[in-house]
């Protein structure tokens, strides 16, 4: 705990350090230090580094990022991401209803042994609908852990995932704000190099499956941006029928996802607030059953599988703050859980989250941010994650 309670007050402080600089600025003049001359060379290299991989056009931009991250389940990741970002609507950014499309190609490799595939795209047309794929191949030497919130997890066993997943929704808008439609989920995966007796044939996922699912899918979303929203509102609830005709198991899943956002009026300070819920019914594989935890769901957990079970629910809040030239923090804090059934089993063991982590705007337009955070709970768990974008 001392750690994150370090991290607030190196967040803290550098907030209020960064704001003594800029009201300094207002009233000294004079020779500046060599210091200053270093940092502005500094950050001047850095400016040109990030307009030699960005090409700004008046309705779109095109980036060519290398990626690097980290996570405790992976380890250390390097990769390239082009993505090309447009705009397909009637309305300049500001007015009204505002999205940018995108389409996004992405391979990665880790020191772990991982690699992953995708392509992507979202599309916001002219005509109110919303389109939205991904195709996504990957390698993940993994583990996995008993089911349950309350098991042994000292032991697990080790597996290496492959999988195939091809994930999307077909949506349309309605007054802006009002997204109706159907989710689709047609994912193939293979399970390999199992060492351990965790993961066993007892274990739905446990064989080569298909899994084919499709439903209806509600979105309510008035944020001012997608990227690094700062007032607004989303919320999401998505139902998702897995057929045997079509795959190999037969079952359900339910979201609920609901974020806010108050925008706290300079240094674009925002407080940001998220609650979701997942449940699921049936003969559910492992990989679809409801979780915590991961670089966007729970961030003091790293291993998404480690805390599985049939039902889970998590709620967190964050502020977040630009401090100086393209550089930002945000704190974090969260509770959350999983559980088998519906009852007083959802307040047992309950998991608390807290963390902090630095941010660095790659693009200063889009308020697109490489993020660095940590975090960890009060059940000894913990998860470093470098990755793109915001969490939630």
């Amino acid at each position: 705990m001392y750690r994150i309670l370090l991290l607030l007050l190196l967040c803290i402080g550098s907030i209020g350090v960064s704001a003594q600089v800029v009201e300094g600025s207002k009233y000294k003049t004079g020779t500046p230090r060599s210091s200053s001359g270093l940092v502005n060379g500094l950050t001047s290299l850095t400016e040109w580094g990030i307009d030699l991989i960005t090409i700004e056009r008046e309705n779109s931009t095109f980036f060519f990022l290398p990626v690097a991250g980290y996570e405790n389940r992976t380890g250390l990741s390097i990769g390239l991401l082009p993505s090309w970002r447009f705009y397909l609507g009637g309305k300049e950014e500001g007015q009204g209803f505002y999205r940018p499309s995108n389409i996004s190609v992405s391979g990665e490799f880790s020191t772990s042994g991982m690699y992953e595939f995708y392509l992507s795209s979202k599309f916001y047309t002219k005509n109110n609908w919303y389109l939205k794929t991904k195709w996504m191949v990957q390698h993940m030497p993994d583990k996995f852990y008993l089911l349950g919130n309350s098991s042994d997890k000292s032991v697990f066993s080790d597996i290496e995932e492959n999988k195939l997943e091809f994930t999307g929704r077909i949506m349309k808008i309605v007054r802006d704000k009002w997204f109706l439609g159907v989710n689709y989920d047609f994912s193939s995966y293979n399970i390999k190099n199992i060492d351990g007796l965790v993961f066993n044939p007892s274990v739905r996922g446990y064989r080569d499956a298909w899994v084919a699912g499709v439903g209806p899918s509600v979105t309510y979303d008035n944020r001012n941006s997608v990227i690094y929203p700062m007032r607004g509102m989303f919320f999401e609830s998505s139902y998702l029928n897995y057929f045997r005709a079509l795959g190999d198991y037969d079952f359900s899943t339910f979201k609920f996802d609901y974020r806010t956002y108050v925008d706290l009026g300079k240094n674009e300070q925002v407080i940001a607030m998220q609650a979701v819920v997942k449940s699921t019914a049936g003969d559910v594989p492992f990989y679809r059953m409801s979780e915590i935890g991961g670089k966007r769901l729970f961030r003091g957990i790293s291993h998404p599988y480690k805390y599985l079970d049939n039902h889970s629910f998590y709620v967190q809040a964050a502020f977040r703050s630009r401090l100086w030239w393209r550089l930002g923090c945000e704190v974090f804090s969260g509770v959350g859980n999983v559980f088998d059934k519906l009852g007083s089993s959802m307040l047992e063991d309950m998991h608390v989250m807290g963390g902090a982590g630095l941010r660095i705007r790659v693009l200063e337009n889009e308020k697109l941010s490489f993020r660095i955070d940590y975090g960890m709970t009060n059940r000894g768990d913990s998860g470093v994650f470098f990755t793109l974008g915001e969490a939630f």
